[in-house]
């Protein structure tokens, strides 16, 4: 009977968790649709006015349920913040498949991430929002710690190169912080004229920003040698 009784308690446990594992999928599911709705929304210039009930709509689900998986607006357009950098981190970790060496990695790195953020242009006014310094002051402490863990994972991929570039000699022997800097200032400003489009006054398309924005970080990345 002991045993007879343990193990229908345990088919009962299984199924349970079973059941659990179902409804954390279909969550997860839910939420990524929620996200898909949010993101056309917010990819029109007037993202500004869209409200959590227009979102609610657009996904087809209850504002209560918009509410179980986001408490505002602005975690929302946080977490696509959050996904639309994990879609960068994937596509500069995918370099290290692809050989050659640092410097080379490197190029190639530059060229990728200019290439996303130019494929990815629905994303550009929730970046900018995200940015804003007054939306950082309001952020959540969760949402900080989860942006500082992805930041984290970027200099892990990063860091490594670059010390041993500079061991190698490839590169000036200097301050990695003080590379990061140069490199982010250079970077940004060519993402705003990609995402400015026709509106940017500058002469040139694309494939000359493309170009002089990767040889200008590649001669602040090797320095004065």
């Amino acid at each position: 009977m002991t045993i007879g009784h343990n193990v229908t308690g345990g088919h009962k446990f299984e199924r349970s968790m079973a059941r659990s594992d179902r409804r954390q999928r279909e969550f997860e599911l839910r939420e990524q649709d929620i996200l898909d709705a949010a993101l056309v929304l917010f990819s029109k210039p007037n993202w500004g006015s869209v409200s959590m009930e227009q979102v609610a709509v657009a996904a087809d689900v209850g504002k209560g349920t918009l509410y179980k998986h986001f408490t505002g607006k602005d975690e929302l357009l946080f977490r696509l913040m959050l996904r639309f950098y994990r879609g960068l981190l994937a596509i500069i970790q995918s370099q290290d498949d692809c050989g050659g060496d640092i410097l080379q990695q490197y190029r190639n790195t530059f060229e990728q991430s200019l290439q996303y953020h130019h494929q990815h242009r629905e994303y550009r006014f929730i970046i900018e929002y995200c940015s804003r310094i007054d939306f950082k002051e309001k952020a959540e402490d969760s949402w900080h710690a989860s942006f500082m863990e992805l930041d984290d994972a970027f200099s892990r991929w990063g860091n490594p190169k670059l010390e041993e570039a500079m061991v190698k000699g490839l590169i000036e022997v200097r301050s990695i912080e003080h590379i990061h800097i140069g490199l982010h200032a250079c970077f940004d400003g060519a993402v705003k004229m990609i995402w400015a489009g026709k509106d940017w006054c500058m002469h040139g398309d694309l494939e000359d920003i493309f170009s002089a924005t990767i040889d200008f970080l590649m001669a602040g990345l090797i320095g004065r040698r």
